[in-house]
């Protein structure tokens, strides 16, 4: 029995950090902090897709970030009003804090899927492994063999039959070039 584990990635384009709002937030004293926080922001949250939770009930707010990411508390404070100036975060009245644009960089994986990949990536690598030795992968490599094997069949097929005799296929009707 496979355990089934769910894991959550954070997918980012190789020009991340040249957006806008990334080049203004690491411009800024502290910027390279604040990018940091916000990275680690976002991998807090994938979980809960974009929502920032510890659990089902129990949001982050500016304290439990703090403690969580070992930053003083002013420096939280300050990139989450960056955050949200620069719409990176949206915080509610209630003090929920939803990372936006986080859609664009989730990704959704588990270990039954991850087992499969690998196994669907392995046959690939041999696919390709035989293409490049000239054979093609999950066919027979001369026509020869194609006719040899189809006759077989086909033999098999009437062996079964074997109340009509003159059903037999005669290698010399057959007009083979083994």
């Amino acid at each position: 029995m496979s355990v089934d584990k769910k894991y959550y990635y954070l997918k980012l384009k190789e020009n991340f950090f040249d957006s806008p709002q990334l080049q203004f937030l690491e411009s800024l004293p502290n910027g390279v902090e604040y990018s940091n926080i916000l990275l680690k922001l976002y991998l807090k949250s994938l979980k809960y897709e974009g929502k920032l939770m510890i659990s089902d009930k129990i949001p982050y707010n500016t304290v439990i970030i703090s403690n969580v990411l070992k930053k003083d508390i002013k420096l939280i404070e300050e990139a989450l009003n960056w955050f949200d100036q620069l719409g990176l975060v949206e915080v509610l009245s209630n003090g929920d804090i939803y990372m936006l644009d986080i859609q664009n960089f989730i990704g959704k994986s588990s270990s039954e899927a991850d087992r499969k990949r690998e196994y669907r990536q392995r046959i690939e690598k041999e696919k390709e492994a035989l293409k490049e030795q000239g054979q093609k992968s999950g066919h027979l490599s001369s026509e020869k063999e194609n006719i040899f094997r189809y006759n077989d069949l086909e033999i098999s097929k009437e062996t079964k039959s074997t109340m009509e005799k003159d059903k037999y296929i005669d290698d010399e009707e057959l007009d083979l070039d083994l």
